[in-house]
């Protein structure tokens, strides 16, 4: 029997990145997946991924924005009615926000990437909570960022957005413990991928340098010199889901290469 077999997982930002690399990680340990996001195309191509590996139930597909909460509740009451449950929450989605010194933010910008990474997971943590409470069992399992602990240039509101994660997850481990629901939170380094391409690009381009000269800069800030993949990311997910850390709850793990050790 697999690890999450009869198990069903939500995880927000299903389309690519880490949240395809999660949520083939958890259909090969058995689990029934919900893919949600804004990008319905991409999500049927994760689930289309999901459906070639043969060895678990089609994936549900929902779409889901987390600025608005209509969608959100909307698709948690989908999941529940089709599945009854859900034990597993992969809070994923998010953006990377514009990189520029604070002071040169717009609110709007602010608000877009703190009602994203922050409010969104809050939204979808409270609409999917209750379900876990009743059966006294669940794993909420958030995306940070080493951003929100070490520091980067002209990242203040990213930064900002990750941290308050943090801050949220232990509280609600501290809450739900008793419940049976535990919450955890991983806190990628610098991932590999279309998404960090972008970001070295931005501050690249905001410190008059080369792309590749600012890519070799973030190199050389990783001790083992690499970035890590989305796939390690999903690793670390998966301990947290299955009952591997039945004992942990109120976790941050660094799966950074070594760039944060905090």
């Amino acid at each position: 029997m697999k690890e999450l077999e009869n198990r069903v997982a939500l995880v927000t930002g299903a389309s690519r990145g880490i949240g395809r690399a999660v949520s083939l990680e958890l259909a090969k340990a058995g689990a029934q997946l919900i893919l949600a996001g804004r990008d319905l195309d991409a999500l049927n191509e994760t689930s289309r991924l999901i459906s070639e590996l043969g060895i678990g139930p089609v994936p549900l597909v929902c779409p889901m924005n987390l600025l608005d909460v209509a969608t959100i509740d909307s698709a948690v009451k989908i999941s529940l009615d089709k599945f009854g449950h859900i034990d597993v929450l992969v809070n994923n989605s998010g953006i990377t926000g514009k990189s520029a010194p604070l002071w040169e933010l717009d609110e709007s910008e602010w608000d877009e990437a703190i009602d994203t990474n922050l409010k969104g997971p809050f939204l979808v943590s409270k609409a999917v909570i209750p379900s876990m409470i009743s059966r006294k069992k669940g794993s909420i399992i958030f995306i940070g960022s080493v951003t929100g602990k070490r520091p980067l240039v002209n990242r203040s509101v990213y930064a900002a957005s990750k941290l308050g994660l943090v801050g949220m997850m232990r509280t609600l481990a501290l809450e739900l413990g008793k419940e049976g629901v535990r919450v955890n939170l991983v806190s990628p380094g610098f991932v590999e991928g279309p998404r960090l391409d972008g970001v070295i690009a931005q501050v690249a381009r905001n410190e008059g340098t080369t792309l590749e000269e600012m890519k070799a800069k973030w190199l050389e800030m990783i001790p083992t010199g690499k970035f890590v993949s989305p796939e390690d990311i999903a690793q670390g997910v998966l301990f947290f889901a299955s009952d591997r850390s039945r004992s942990t709850t109120g976790e941050d793990l660094n799966i950074s290469g070594g760039l944060v050790m905090y």
